[in-house]
């Protein structure tokens, strides 16, 4: 039976492979002492390696190790960059070099580090195809650090391709225990699935595989193979129109990074990628990218108004607000950041902060009607009825056919009408 075993679906793989083992490495905390120097030192290799600015990256963490050829810390990044550069001789060589520190007994080295450090050495061997080894690595990794859901799925990932299905069910259902929102899982499983000719399992595993990650290409084409093989071909073709939407999705991206590589700074193309991402709802990508556009060129006001939008869309007003600080700072004569920080600061109920944008925002464009919306708001949530009539009152002037504005101020003179009966 043809199942999911396309080019697509390892190229998935081969990338969250990568973005795995990056988090892993940026959140490993040191496990020795350092002086402000090199801690210093250690933040910005860390930085360079979220820009991808690998080769800058080496040469920070070979200064830290220059210093001090037993840090730990600094040789697990700098392993982690070899290997995101897939140089993986030098990686494996490098990451070994835990081993022999620990082994000496003149340094302190906790699981944690011993976990992570299997882990790498795992999704390396995986890629070389020496799944047996990547297979020792991987229990290691397990025995080390039973607590995090990255080892059991690094297993579980070697017996699925090994055909464990049996090992491989166990180790992704230990790994959902301890993450269940661990998309990648529910892709493996719709795999086994196929594969052990339960179309009807697979179809729900893709399903929540999807949910949790709808930017997945593979997902969308192992999902139209498995209602091919129920006999739903509407449900196939609809499956397969998606997966080619983010294939085209993966390809632009591809092509965009690859320029970026050369040409990190370069801030038009970098928006380009966020809002590529943002259409797919690749949601953590966009912001890591925005994020990365205004590291690089700290001048663009885009990247913070857009970043900042974006936070709002999420309900997360408390990363928005200074985004849009930034934008007037460099910009302060933005008059859309003050409306938006007037509308932010509305939702957490600071009124002052919000009325005061809103009259910046008016004091620039006179006969701003949304600027006035928002003071009336301001005004109701309040309870100064009269001083939101106004405000309705000058709407209906300047914008004579701004309906909102006629009903509102309609709405409010009943109620105080209401209230002067009562008393």
């Amino acid at each position: 039976m043809e199942v999911a075993h396309s080019p697509q679906h390892f190229m998935f793989t081969k990338l969250a492979c990568a973005v795995l083992i990056l988090t892993t490495a940026l959140s490993l905390i040191p496990s020795i002492s350092k002086t402000e120097t090199t801690m210093s030192e250690m933040q910005q290799g860390m930085e360079y390696v979220k820009l991808r600015l690998y080769p800058q990256a080496v040469d920070t963490f070979n200064s830290i190790l220059s210093r001090n050829p037993t840090d730990i810390s600094a040789i697990f990044q700098l392993a982690n960059v070899y290997k995101l550069q897939d140089e993986l001789e030098l990686a494996i060589e490098t990451f070994n070099k835990i081993f022999i520190i620990a082994d000496s007994k003149n340094t302190p080295i906790d699981d944690r580090v011993y976990g992570f450090t299997h882990l790498a050495l795992s999704e390396i061997y995986c890629k070389q195809s020496k799944l047996d080894i990547a297979e020792q690595q991987a229990m290691e990794a397990v025995q080390r650090y039973p607590t995090n859901a990255d080892m059991y799925y690094r297993l579980g990932y070697i017996y699925t391709h090994q055909a464990k299905f049996d090992k491989a069910l166990t180790a992704f259902k230990r790994t959902l225990t301890l993450k269940p929102d661990f998309a990648e899982v529910y892709e493996w499983l719709g795999l086994i699935a196929l594969m052990q000719h339960k179309p009807e399992e697979a179809i729900t595993h893709y399903k929540v595989a999807i949910n949790k990650k709808p930017y997945v290409q593979s997902a969308y084409y192992n999902l139209a193979k498995a209602y091919r093989l129920i006999g739903d071909m509407e449900s196939a073709t609809e499956q397969l129109k998606l997966f080619q939407q983010m294939k085209t999705y993966y390809d632009k991206t591809y092509a965009i990074e690859g320029t970026l590589a050369e040409d990190p700074s370069n801030a038009a193309l970098r928006l380009k990628l966020a809002e590529i991402h943002v259409a797919h709802k690749h949601i953590s990508a966009a912001v890591a990218t925005y994020q990365a556009l205004i590291r690089l060129n700290p001048e663009f006001i885009a990247g913070y108004d857009k970043l900042g939008r974006l936070y709002m869309e999420l309900n997360m007003p408390q990363r928005a607000i200074p985004l849009f600080h930034k934008v007037i700072k460099l910009n302060p004569n933005a008059v859309e950041a003050h409306v938006r920080l007037g509308w932010l600061y509305t939702t957490q109920k600071a009124f002052g902060n919000a009325e005061a944008h809103l009259q910046k925002a008016i004091e620039k464009m006179p006969k701003l009607a949304l600027a006035y919306h928002g003071l009336a708001e301001i005004y109701i949530q309040q309870g100064h009825i009269e001083k939101a009539i106004n405000i309705y009152q000058h709407i209906t002037q300047i914008e004579p056919d701004d309906k909102d504005a006629w009903v509102a101020l309609q709405n409010l003179e009943r109620l105080k009408k209401g209230e002067q009966t009562k008393r």
